[in-house]
């Protein structure tokens, strides 16, 4: 019996990475976040390196412990506070704020506090910072040779600045910054990265049944066939397949053709020419019937002188 067949099913829907989309998601919020964290602890760290700047006022001197050789910078600060040092200086834990558009002049000496040996300051620095209230600019560097106690001594004919002194506050910020970025960048970059490959549409591993089913035709039922045992004796001739070859047919004779129906006639014995003749010739005459004569107005053929 013939069947129909199945109904065509729908295009299965493709299904999207849910794996990779978490995972895209979880990559590029720990990456922002955790390089904005790293950003922000580079701004508190810059912040607290300037404040942890010493800090020298001007019209007295100030005396610094350097617990290892290094180089240091020494700031002009044109804005700030400088803590209680004691002692009798007049910008003694007071704040300061240079109105001026140039740097004050300042006249400056570091010297060794058990020997007084000075130390050469040297010019050529750029670094500068501006954070929190603070306001400096590089003035001179300085090396320190040997760890111990030092006297700087500040001259100026102005009193709204004051000196600061240590490492460049920006080193270590900029450093931080430069990791932090590069974490939230490439937090950014790879979660957005497994977010585009698990929003894509994957292809499902296997074809719903019935979705390529050719169409049906009458099945007919399969029975298997019985075993046949071996033949023992002779083979049996083959049977008549019930069609045959026809023998090609045999050769005609090959007959000569007859004589055309039109021929020249015999030549007579002897010389000249006889017209063909569509007649048969007539009958001999006879030795007692004289030959008849000549029709008038035609033509006979001449006899021969030689005979």
């Amino acid at each position: 019996m013939f069947q129909p067949p199945p109904p065509a099913a729908p295009a299965p829907k493709r299904k999207r990475h849910k794996g990779l989309i978490i995972f895209g998601l979880i990559v590029l919020i720990v990456g922002v976040l955790g390089g904005g964290a790293v950003v922000a602890k580079s701004m508190s760290n810059y912040e607290s390196a300037v404040k942890a700047l010493a800090r020298a006022p001007v019209g007295c001197t100030t005396t610094l412990v350097f617990d290892k050789p290094a180089t240091f910078t020494i700031y002009l600060e044109t804005k700030g506070k400088v803590s209680d040092l004691g002692g009798d200086c007049q910008a003694n834990g007071a704040s300061y704020a240079h109105t001026g558009d140039k740097l004050p002049k300042v006249s400056l000496t570091l010297a060794v506090s058990s020997s007084g040996t000075e130390v050469d300051l040297q010019r050529g620095t750029t670094a500068s910072y501006n954070v929190s209230g603070y306001v400096g600019v590089g003035y001179r560097t300085v090396k320190i040779a040997d760890a111990g106690d030092y006297r700087l001594n500040v001259v100026s004919d102005e009193s709204d600045f004051a000196v600061s002194i240590g490492k460049n506050p920006k080193d270590d910020s900029d450093l931080l910054k430069t990791i932090g970025g590069s974490i939230a960048l490439g937090g950014f970059v790879l979660g957005l990265t497994f977010l585009l490959l698990g929003l894509r549409h994957r292809r499902p591993e296997f074809a719903p049944a019935g979705a390529h089913v050719p169409p049906a035709g009458p099945i007919t039922p399969w029975a298997p066939s019985p075993y046949a045992p071996a033949p023992t004796g002779p083979p049996a001739p083959p049977k008549h397949p019930g069609w045959r070859v026809e023998p090609p047919p045999p050769p005609q004779p090959y007959v000569v053709p007859s004589a055309p129906p039109i021929r020249y006639p015999d030549q007579p014995p002897g010389s000249g020419f006889a017209p063909p003749s569509m007649a048969p010739p007539p009958p001999p005459p006879s030795s007692s019937v004289p030959p008849p004569p000549p029709p008038t107005g035609g033509w006979a053929v001449p006899e021969d002188d030689d005979d």
